[in-house]
Parts: C-alpha cells; sequence; structure tokens
C-alpha cells in the first residue's frame, strides 16, 4: 500500500505538471511565480517522487526519465501558440532533477519509513515485524 500511495503520488503530479505545461494560459495563482522557480520546484519534486514511487535503487533512471519528460515538455511547448520552447527551461529542469536526486538520497528511506508508519497507524496497512 505504501508503493502505490507513492506512485499514485507521483502520476497525479505529472499529470498536474503536464497539464500546467501545456495550458495555453495558465492559471493566475501559477502566473504569479517565476517561470525558473516553477521548473526547479516541478521538476524536484518530480523527481524525488519517481525515485521514491519507481526506483527505490539507483538513481540513473529517474534522472532520464524526468530528462526525457522536460525534453518533450519543451519540444511540445514549441508548437502550442501561446508557449514557447526554451533550453534555458531544460537548464532549470535538470538542476531540479538534481536537487531532486540529492533529496531522495538524504530523506528517501526516511520518508519510506514515516509513510509506512502512519499507513499502519490508520489501518492501512499491516506491521511487517
Amino acid at each position: 500500500m505504501n508503493r502505490a500511495l507513492w506512485i499514485i503520488a507521483f502520476w497525479l503530479a505529472l499529470m498536474a505538471c503536464t497539464y500546467l505545461a501545456l495550458t495555453p494560459s495558465p492559471p493566475d495563482a501559477v502566473s504569479h511565480f517565476s517561470d525558473v522557480l516553477l521548473h526547479a520546484f516541478a521538476f524536484t519534486v518530480l523527481t524525488f517522487l519517481c525515485s521514491v514511487a519507481h526506483f527505490r535503487q539507483g538513481y540513473l533512471y529517474p534522472a532520464l526519465w524526468m530528462l526525457a519528460y522536460g525534453v518533450a515538455i519543451e519540444l511540445v511547448q514549441g508548437q502550442i501558440e501561446a508557449r514557447s520552447a526554451e533550453f534555458g527551461d531544460l537548464v532549470v529542469d535538470v538542476l531540479g532533477i538534481a536537487i531532486g536526486l540529492a533529496l531522495v538520497r538524504v530523506f528517501g528511506a526516511t520518508v519510506l519509513s514515516l509513510s509506512a508508519k502512519v499507513l499502519q497507524i490508520v489501518g492501512l496497512e499491516e506491521d511487517r515485524k
């Protein structure tokens, strides 16, 4: 159950980021922030969630998947009239990926352990002792 919740969290975040990246006019609440900050935050969160949900060990695959996602988003944005593809956005995406991987390295095991304990407390997961 613990892993399933992380997988759901990753895919929900990915869908939300994809919508925000590809919609011609993002909601006002999002457009108040710097584009650089939004890219860095999105790719940090997505990389962290991807790593925890799908790749518990290793850093290469989540990094490559998120880089491919970043390239794909920029290519599609280049085809949308109200958007534009920017190499600088991809550079910031890579920075976000690096931060996400660093957070997984430092906090990944702790986050998985804590979420498993929370699920046990609320009765959604059995104690595996």
